[in-house]
């Protein structure tokens, strides 16, 4: 190869990580927002007055516009493609966090969730399709795992890094500040970003990029939608996501702070240093998962392994005896969920291979949906129960919840878990048909 080819190869390379990373950073954005309720949870029910279930709504009022938004978004996707998504999704992001920041009432919280909800949904999708052009079917798991990796640092800033800013500014300037910084970014998307290398110099100039498939953009109509709804196959990479992430997030992300504080006597910080383990196991497990399974040829071995470790923590949470496990074992438990999170990751190489090429955006935008239905259903699901149990305590206006009341709220996360792993047990890994 001559110096020329190569120093082309070395430019393409340095682009399509460049841009891969700009849209990485807008997911890292979608991730803050999911998890960021965890540590604000007690100040918006004692500025607002919320219960359990109420603050469970605003929590799910994110996972709502994603589960409305899924096959709509990946229809736009596969028809605007990455360069023009991540711009609208980026704007709307920064607009719903502005929002909660200002906001005078709860509905105004909710209106901002949902805008957030809308930005947000699509952007997972909007990686995956530009991965579909810029690269290798055999690197898509592989840099599906590494996106979720560099994305799940949204995740961390939600935990200790956000109770510091909480402690410093107040919950609503760190909403507003967090807000006014995705507009830089969504704008240097919309600069840099590119849908695919075809017409890029980078073809002009022979560059071998061999087995990236550049599928030219395909009309989604109603009829290719109803051949994506209809594929029995996509269930089981549905009901893995359904059963498997809602949870992590419902204790990652929404009550696994107050479950500590509560039941454990920590402080927030403290109780917050328990969900960076967590989200620190999801960083190890993604990339990690993403990468055996390249390396082996097989879904379903680590997706079976991780969907196991969810169904192990909850069931631990659910059944210890005298209720409260030792701290040293919540740490290890805490990096258990957060891996057991990462079979997600693997659903979406699940779903392109029991489907036709072209229709990234559609058909992983019908299989994300059991993420955010699973989370729409069980945040609010978890918050009633909790309502159910409380016994009336309450401190500076805030409901105290007792251990045996989030151990029912558990039950049901571990009953989600089972549903993801009969599922992963149900995948066939060769299939002649694909």
């Amino acid at each position: 190869m001559s110096n020329q080819s190569l120093s082309t190869e070395a430019s393409f390379r340095r682009t399509r990580v460049l841009m891969w990373l700009l849209l990485v950073m807008l997911h890292l954005i979608t991730s803050f927002h999911r998890v960021s309720f965890n540590v604000v949870a007690g100040l918006l029910t004692a500025d607002f007055g919320l219960t359990g279930a109420a603050l469970g709504n605003l929590a799910a009022a994110y996972t709502y516009m994603y589960v409305i938004m899924q096959i709509p978004g990946g229809v736009l996707v596969d028809r605007l493609g990455p360069r023009r998504i991540a711009l609208l999704t980026g704007l709307a992001m920064a607009a719903g966090s502005i929002m909660i920041g200002l906001a005078p009432t709860a509905g105004f919280v909710f209106i901002g969730r949902m805008l957030i909800g809308f930005g947000g949904s699509v952007v997972l999708i909007n990686i995956f399709k530009f991965q579909a052009g810029w690269f290798r079917s055999s690197e898509f798991a592989t840099m599906s795992g590494l996106a979720l990796l560099f994305s799940t640092g949204g995740a961390l800033l939600a935990a200790a890094p956000l109770a510091l800013a909480v402690s410093a500014v107040g919950w609503r300037a760190s909403f507003i500040y967090f807000g006014i910084f995705t507009v830089p970014v969504a704008l240097a998307c919309l600069m840099v970003v590119r849908n695919t290398p075809r017409g890029e110099i980078f073809s002009a100039a022979g560059m071998p990029i061999g087995e990236i498939p550049h599928h030219e953009p395909r009309a989604v109509n109603a009829a290719v939608i109803a051949e994506v709804l209809k594929n029995r196959r996509l269930w089981i990479p549905f009901l893995i996501n359904f059963g498997t992430y809602g949870g992590f997030v419902v204790f990652a992300g929404t009550w696994g702070v107050s479950y500590l504080v509560h039941s454990y006597g920590m402080n927030i910080g403290q109780a917050s240093g328990f969900m960076t383990v967590a989200y620190l196991g999801y960083m190890v497990g993604a990339p990690a998962a993403g990468y055996f399974s390249d390396r082996c040829g097989s879904l379903k071995i680590p997706v079976v392994i991780l969907v196991g470790c969810a169904v192990f923590f909850w069931l631990a949470l659910a059944v210890w005896p005298g209720g409260l496990l030792p701290c040293w074992l919540m740490y290890a438990l805490c990096a258990i969920i957060g891996f057991g999170g990462a079979a997600t990751v693997l659903s979406f190489p699940m779903a392109r291979a029991v489907s036709r090429p072209g229709y990234t955006g559609l058909v992983t935008a019908t299989v994300n949906i059991g993420v955010f239905l699973g989370m729409a259903i069980l945040q609010p699901l978890f918050g009633y129960v909790l309502d159910k149990g409380w016994a009336g305590m309450m401190v500076d206006g805030t409901r105290i919840y007792p251990v045996t009341a989030y151990r029912l709220g558990f039950l049901a996360a571990f009953l989600f878990a089972v549903v993801a792993l009969v599922a992963a047990f149900c995948y066939k890994e060769k299939n002649p048909e694909n």
